[in-house]
């Protein structure tokens, strides 16, 4: 600085008055003050991450052009103290070159609100240029002045003076602020409320400080209030972190919940593109965080370059999304055709070759989803593996995600609400010819959904990890009723539990489940644990621990559904099941086939002889529980005794049956 005062003490007016920048007509300090910001604002911005958005290029072109346009108004002002006619040429450029930056601000100024609104995503590019025709007029006539001196011009003591159509700068100004307040005002509902009041803030501090300049010439001050509010945007609408991920880099997902409401509310026709990763979780395990990370910023930065396209997203999850409209929108199929290619082959990653498990979505909106709940509903739902390395989704496989995702909904209201039911199925003794225990079950009715079938719902709970909470859930309320209802008093020995094979991975279950017996004052023995065959099969080594663990607590176990996997008769024996639960199909087609029967007659004569108790699901008839009592099965279950039903129902008719058998 002492350098810059040196070198302009040769001009005539300039001195330095108490620390301040004075010259004999203008104060430059507060324009010194801006440029000192506006360098700061530039270099946090430039040396920021890599920035991709229109909003984003345009907030550079504003710093840029407040930057030249202050270190113009510096130099213009020097220049015109010093009255030097060999620097002439020189003064009337820093003040030619003033004035064309000085009317350009509030029409960049204007494309940053229509950015911020969304809107121009709707309009083609012909608008953009018809928005900067009055400034292109401007600057065709700014580029005469020299000649004209329509707007400024020198006498012939070098005094500065307006030109004729000066006015005009400023009339054009006022055309494009009125033009930003509407777009704010009109738009409001599209932009974050402080973010509203910010850019309102912005005109209004740039109106008054442009009044104090023009009513006080010799206070440069308009510069510096522009720059003040425009380092304030930077440290708050373009925040890396409210707009980027801070790992990939791409547009995080409250920008896409905002850029999303955007295109909705100005009813644009637009494209979402959905990538899934559905193995990402076992790399993270696998590989840490840290090679995560520089694995997921290189599938980000390659999604920019394939679409060359600022709506690219990170929408947690390792879910990314493409935002497709404008021209782009026809190249739709052959994006969609390079992700397809590209996710297909491996991914050579800091000398690691990695093969990813993707699902592709490419939804029309608003034609296939009108609704941002919808969309986002989509876009969280659990993925669907395929055979296929990428899972490439069908506009008729759309209704079924979203239904997936309906019902991870309702699971989870479910659970916050406990609004769960445990309906309860009895089971018939043959030999003592009552109801001596009862299968409990899991039953989900939403308020918004209705019925929800188990079969459809426990593979979506198995699949987000729910079924935990669920397994947990049945086990307590199992556990309370045992305790409250006295059921030894009624003839029912015991309940049975479905044991989950998500449930099965956790080393604490037998702790929490032996806590929980120990609250409600219970024996390990009122519980019997059913595990599935396929599941129990699938999972020799991980089961076995838990298993093994449970036993030791004293739970007995059945098999359940035996017949539907792998019928391995050497698992039955090698394993300590009480009970073999024998599925309903084959009770069903030993009535109808000789074949069948055979079959169903030998497996119960196999269990038999291992000294195992046998049940058959799924008895509905008379003639089917005759067959049963004649194969000599233990234990029945089906709808001749009763389909599954409430706590109160079943207590009433245990009671009954048993008081009258």
């Amino acid at each position: 600085m002492t350098s810059f005062m040196i070198y302009f003490r040769g001009f005539s007016g300039f001195t330095v008055a108490k620390g301040f920048y004075v010259l004999n007509t203008y104060n430059i300090f507060f324009d010194i003050s801006a440029l000192i910001l506006s360098t700061i604002t530039l270099l946090i911005f430039v040396f920021q991450k890599e920035k991709h958005t229109a909003q984003n290029r345009l907030f550079l072109s504003l710093a840029i052009d407040e930057f030249v346009m202050t270190l113009a108004d510096i130099f213009g002002a020097v220049l015109i103290e010093a009255r030097n006619p060999a620097l002439l040429f020189w003064t009337q450029l820093a003040n030619l070159l003033y004035h064309v930056a000085h009317a350009l601000m509030p029409a960049i100024f204007a494309s940053y609100v229509l950015v911020l609104t969304g809107l121009y995503k709707k309009y083609k590019k012909g608008f953009f240029i018809s928005l900067f025709t009055p400034w292109l007029v401007l600057f065709i006539l700014q580029l005469t002045n020299p000649f004209t001196g329509f707007f400024f011009y020198f006498d012939e003591n070098l005094v500065y003076h307006h030109g004729k159509i000066f006015m005009l700068l400023y009339a054009t100004a006022g055309l494009y602020i009125i033009a930003s307040i509407f777009y704010i005002l009109r738009y409001r509902s599209t932009i974050p409320r402080g973010r509203g009041i910010l850019l309102l803030i912005f005109i209004f501090f740039c109106l008054v400080s442009n009044q104090i300049q023009m009513h006080n010439p010799h206070l440069l001050v308009e510069a510096f209030a522009v720059v003040t509010m425009t380092f304030c945007l930077l440290v708050t609408i373009e925040a890396p972190s409210d707009v980027y991920n801070s790992v990939t880099g791409v547009q995080n997902r409250a920008m896409f919940l905002q850029d999303t409401v955007n295109l909705l509310k100005n009813k644009m026709s637009y494209k979402v593109i959905i990538i899934k990763i559905l193995n990402a979780e076992y790399y993270m395990t696998n590989l840490g965080y840290k090679v995560m990370e520089n694995i997921m910023r290189e599938i980000a930065q390659w999604l920019v370059q394939i679409t060359n396209n600022d709506a690219v997203y990170d929408c947690n999850n390792s879910n990314f999304v493409l935002i497709l409209y404008g021209p782009i929108l026809d190249k739709t199929n052959q994006i969609l055709t390079y992700l397809v290619n590209r996710f297909s082959t491996d991914w050579l990653v800091q000398e690691r070759v990695l093969s990813f498990e993707t699902q592709i979505c490419s939804v029309d909106v608003p034609k296939d989803i009108s609704q941002l709940d919808h969309l986002m509903s989509l876009i969280d739902a659990t993925g669907v593996k395929s055979e296929n390395r990428v899972n490439l989704l069908r506009r008729d496989q759309l209704s079924y995600i979203q239904r997936r995702k309906a019902v991870e909904q309702a699971i989870d209201r479910a659970l916050q609400s406990n609004t769960f039911q445990v309906y309860f199925q009895p089971i018939w003794d043959a030999h003592a010819n009552k109801i001596h225990s009862a299968e409990a079950l899991i039953r989900l009715i939403d308020d918004d959904l209705g019925f929800i079938s188990p079969e459809e719902f426990i593979p979506i709970a198995e699949k987000n990890g729910a079924i935990t909470a669920i397994g947990q859930f049945v086990f307590e309320e199992v556990c309370k009723m045992f305790s409250l209802d006295q059921l030894h008093g009624i003839g029912v020995d015991f309940l049975e539990i479905n044991l989950s094979t998500v449930q099965c991975m956790h080393k604490n279950l037998p702790d929490i489940f032996m806590d929980t017996l120990s609250h409600y004052n219970l024996p390990p023995s009122a519980i019997n644990l059913e595990i599935t065959e396929s599941a129990a099969i699938n999972n020799q080594e991980t089961f076995q621990q838990t298993v093994n663990a449970l036993r030791n607590c004293g739970f007995s176990f059945s098999l359940d559904d035996y017949g539907t996997g792998y019928s391995n008769a050497t698992y039955i024996f090698s394993q300590d099941f009480s009970i073999i639960k024998i599925d309903k199909s084959i009770l069903w087609e030993a009535e109808k086939k000789e074949s069948a029967r055979v079959v169903l007659r030998n497996t119960v004569r196999m269990i038999r002889e291992l000294n195992k108790k046998i049940l058959i699901e799924g008895v509905e008839t008379e003639a089917q529980r005759r067959m049963v009592v004649d194969l000599g099965c233990d234990y029945c279950q089906g709808y001749f005794f009763s389909k599954p039903v409430p706590k109160s129902q079943f207590l009433e008719f245990c009671k009954d049956f048993n008081r009258s058998h």
